[in-house]
């Protein structure tokens, strides 16, 4: 193994950093073996079930790679790296500045414990990711209902027999008929009544207050004493 691991490094030529900013433009042209096998890292064991799953096409999940991240079920680092070119060429580090925001290119990722390989749908580029957690969906919000209020029916009151209005007495008797037999409503007056009549023919004469009547009687004691003294004086006179 070290002997084939030392010829894999002397055949393939590895850079630090490339572009990515024209996708499907320098294809991978090896097998998935191939490109697992330089990652060694990985061990035989986890690229065995890696190399099973691309075989069998059941990705870990199907994602979208974009300019600035990478999303999809689980979440990503933003970066990807030992991306395979061609035959024998493979980068530390692919840069995609140049893309347009909007743009997005579909790859799936197989993974083994924490050892996760990406390959895009355009060029299959056998690349490695580093998967950080799993995306938790959103809940919405859930509203409180309140619980439904039954209507209150407002108990009848017994009404007052004059006015017409409720006296609140719940043990009072119930009036539901207003024009009930028996309970007078209004008196009446009838014209022409003697004492009661209160029509213009007959207008209610109206009775002294007691300050006019004291009034009355001082003026009438004055009278009387003037009277009186009037009398006197007349006496008095010689004949």
């Amino acid at each position: 193994m070290p002997l084939i691991a030392a010829a894999l490094a002397t055949t393939l030529a590895v850079s630090p950093v490339c572009s990515w900013n024209r996708p499907g433009v320098d294809p991978y042209r090896g097998d998935a073996a191939t490109a697992l096998r330089h990652y060694p890292d990985i061990p035989a064991s986890q690229r065995k079930v890696l190399l099973d799953k691309i075989a069998s096409g059941k990705p870990d999940d199907k994602v979208a790679i974009r300019r600035d991240a990478v999303t999809g079920t689980w979440q990503y680092d933003a970066a990807i790296g030992d991306m395979h070119f061609g035959a024998d060429r493979m980068c530390r580090s692919v840069d995609r500045s140049r893309w347009q925001a909007e743009r997005s290119e579909p790859a799936a990722v197989y993974c083994a414990d924490q050892h996760c390989i990406i390959v895009p749908k355009i060029c299959g580029n056998v690349s490695r990711i580093n998967r950080l957690s799993q995306v938790t969906p959103e809940r919405p919000e859930q509203v409180a209902v309140p619980p439904a209020q039954t209507p209150v029916t407002p108990e009848h009151q017994p009404l007052d027999w004059l006015t017409g209005t409720e006296l609140g007495l719940l043990d009072g008797p119930d009036y539901d008929d207003e024009d009930e037999p028996g309970l007078p409503r209004a008196i009446a007056f009838t014209p022409g009544e003697p004492g009661l009549d209160w029509g213009n023919d007959n207008a209610v004469q109206a009775v002294p207050e007691a300050s006019t009547w004291a009034m009355m009687l001082a003026g009438l004691g004055i009278v009387g004493a003037w009277g009186r003294r009037a009398s006197r004086r007349a006496a008095s006179l010689p004949a």
